[in-house]
């Protein structure tokens, strides 16, 4: 059965789009939450101010109940295309391949990729790896190149390294097909701002949808303590949040709806193109939250307006105001709008640089790299048919695999992948990644640290080198496919024979010209 592609139509006309947020639920839990699914669904198909559900992918655990089931459901009930969000998380490309295809074969055709948080329990024997949001952006687009994909950006980074990673990452899922964007959720609005600015001066025409967060007690406190990965609340925020609290549960209440609808009527004054609202999960809450947000429409109608409703409102009880940041917090354009299309690459962030050790490193790799893998090299002349001789039985495969493993595991982190992609991710092994991502980070870290909190983001250090030696432009232009069917392989014996997935070059898309007399 067809469906109305609503979301697809929002973002084609440029209406404001509002969509449900469902959080599938533990398979333990039973099938009343599809049955409340389905109710939900087929009332915001009857509202037109909706433009369908949107679903979440393994945000419990990876034990609920299926996206996509979830999703026929959804449009079953609604008539509208969900937006399906898919996760990388603990998937291997030929799963998270086979979960996209089973989707575009159900109609489901909108699409969130994204990487995906931690996994907390343990679903496999070794190591948990993700399927990347990049390259399930390409994996997508292959098999329907008409489907709407939308991809995850994070810019409520406070470092230079973490924020410059999104940035250079988002430019990287354009240029692989991303049809529109969706942030992670934050209460600083000069970060939403922040994203639009660059978008509009590096002359991109995608789309971007804000993701924000009712921020009720229980969600301030979670996140406050640093609960939920890359997202950040200021002790002046939960101050006041928890001061809320204080004067009665419907009074908070009432606080809470207002600030999120406040937020609403900001970033769609700055050109957003709609809002996705995470904790807003039912039909009649979503209506309300709507209503509320037209109703304060009808006296803020500028941006000075709100600006001034904004500050008001995130007023603390002694008469200042609230601050977003964490201190010393890093923003890309000090409050100066930079012109449209102003910009051909990332500005200059700041001073960070390699340390003496990195550099040092990167150095030796990269000689190292030249000599034995340069085709006009005497090295590689050398030992490319030695290795295929010693390759050629079995007893020597095994040898040159744990020669390889043994040489490179110390320096680099190695895990025999049999696709060694360091030479384009600046000697920076992926694997050492938890997650094992080349393409850039996801967006969990805070202050610079992994989600996994025993690192610092491997990204940076990827970052640093590149910012150093020029090479920031391949952070955004070179995709890295998965690692898939060579684990356990030597990558020397797989690069000279040609047999190692092949990196490409991507660019994204110019902004679209008008047409004469639109």
């Amino acid at each position: 059965m067809a469906y109305r592609n609503a979301i697809r139509e929002g973002l084609r006309d440029g209406r404001f789009l509002y969509t449900l947020e469902h959080v599938p639920a533990l398979l333990s839990d039973g099938v009343k939450a599809l049955d409340e699914l389905a109710r939900n669904a087929e009332l915001v198909g009857r509202d037109s101010r909706m433009r369908g559900v949107n679903i979440g992918d393994r945000v419990k655990s990876t034990a609920c109940f299926s996206t996509v089931e979830c999703g026929k459901i959804a449009a079953e009930a609604s008539g509208l295309v969900p937006l399906l969000h898919l996760a990388g998380k603990d998937r291997l490309p030929a799963e998270a391949v086979g979960v996209i295809r089973s989707a575009l074969e159900a109609g489901l055709c909108n699409l969130l990729l994204v990487t995906g948080d931690r996994v907390m329990e343990p679903t496999r024997p070794g190591r948990t790896r993700y399927h990347e949001s990049v390259v399930a952006v390409r994996d997508a687009k292959g098999m329907d190149p008409d489907c709407t994909v939308a991809t995850a950006m994070s810019p409520f980074k406070y470092r230079e390294e973490e924020l410059a990673n999104q940035y250079l990452k988002m430019v990287k899922k354009i240029g692989a097909g991303t049809d529109y964007l969706i942030t992670n959720c934050s209460w600083d609005m000069r970060k939403f701002e922040e994203l639009i600015w660059y978008r509009d001066a590096r002359g991109f025409d995608v789309p971007i949808v804000a993701n924000l967060l009712l921020p009720s007690i229980g969600w301030a406190r979670g996140i406050h303590s640093g609960r939920l990965p890359g997202v950040y609340m200021s002790d002046s925020l939960f101050a006041l949040i928890t001061e809320e609290y204080g004067g009665g549960k419907e009074k908070a209440r009432g606080f809470y709806h207002r600030r999120l609808a406040m937020q609403v009527v900001g970033v769609k004054l700055m050109g957003y193109a709609g809002v996705q609202l995470s904790g807003v999960e039912t039909y009649e809450s979503l209506s309300e939250m709507i209503d509320l947000v037209e109703e304060l429409e009808q006296t803020i109608t500028s941006r000075d307006a709100w600006d001034q409703a904004w500050a008001e409102i995130n007023r603390l009880p002694d008469g200042g105001q609230v601050v977003f940041n964490p201190p010393g917090g890093l923003y890309m354009f000090n409050g100066e709008r930079p012109a449209p299309g102003s910009l051909d690459a990332l500005p200059d962030l700041g001073q960070v640089g390699p340390s003496g050790e990195e550099m040092a490193k990167y150095t030796r790799m990269s000689r190292i790299h030249q000599a034995m893998f340069d085709p006009d090299a005497i090295g590689a002349k050398v030992l490319k048919p030695l290795m295929r001789a010693v390759n050629s039985t079995q007893p020597g495969k095994r040898a040159l695999l744990k020669f390889e493993h043994m040489t490179k595991s110390a320096a680099l982190g190695c895990e025999t992948c049999g696709f060694c992609r360091i030479e384009h991710l600046n000697y920076v092994c992926p694997e050492t990644c938890p997650k094992g991502l080349a393409n850039g980070p996801c967006s969990g870290t805070d202050d610079n640290v992994c989600e996994f909190k025993d690192r610092e983001c491997v990204h940076n250090r990827k970052y640093r080198l590149a910012k150093a030696t020029g090479r920031l432009k391949e952070l955004e232009e070179v995709l890295v496919p998965a690692v898939d069917g060579t684990r356990g392989t030597s990558s020397w014996i797989n690069y000279y024979e040609g047999t190692d997935p092949k990196v490409v070059r991507i660019k994204p898309r110019a902004r679209k010209k008008p047409k004469p007399g639109s």
